[in-house]
């Protein structure tokens, strides 16, 4: 897989995680007990995507989809100027003009995805329910808490995984020299 393709997957693929996990899904505690067999999946009608839709204009998928680009933008930024030697602010230009109008032009795609994968997940009926739930003033507050929420984590874990690889270093630097390996600073 080239690197370009990479760094596009693996930035879609952390922006599209965050948003689910920005609505409390994801990976089940370490030790938690085995998660129950999922329930077949809602068949999609224009029904669940309207419902969709309409809840993704409440959660602001549109400025989701939005920050996915620029968080693209900045890695495609990076790649452009490794793969041509060059710094990356010399690449601005370049990805502005000539790829970020694809990216921004084709947003819409992305965004249907969203809803088709939301569609798709839960009924007509449940994505109401949960739109419901989001106009009332504790899912109001939800919505305004989570960014904060997400900054404490975010700043929590780079402070933990900071303290780790520093420990890490310190045990294992002399594995690491036998080896010829450093480590980055």
């Amino acid at each position: 897989m080239k690197t370009t393709t990479r760094i596009v997957a693996g930035t879609l693929l952390v922006g599209l995680l965050a948003t689910g996990n920005a609505w409390g899904q994801g990976a089940p505690a370490q030790g938690a007990a085995p998660a129950q067999p999922a329930a077949p999946a809602p068949v999609v009608t224009e029904a669940s995507r309207r419902e969709a839709r309409a809840l993704g204009e409440k959660l602001g998928w549109e400025s989701q989809v939005r920050g996915i680009i620029n968080t693209l933008r900045t890695a495609i930024i990076v790649n452009v100027a490794q793969v041509n030697g060059k710094q990356p602010q010399e690449m601005i230009g370049v990805v502005d003009d000539l790829l970020m109008p694809d990216f921004v032009g084709d947003a819409g795609t992305l965004q249907g995805m969203i809803v088709e994968a939301w569609a798709g997940a839960f009924t007509a009926d449940e994505l109401r329910n949960l739109r419901t739930f989001y106009n009332t003033p504790l899912g109001d507050k939800l919505l305004r808490t989570i960014p904060q929420l997400n900054n404490v984590i975010n700043q929590s874990g780079q402070t933990w995984a900071q303290k780790v690889y520093q420990q890490s270093q310190q045990k294992h630097a002399e594995e690491f020299a036998k080896r010829g390996f450093k480590f980055a600073p």
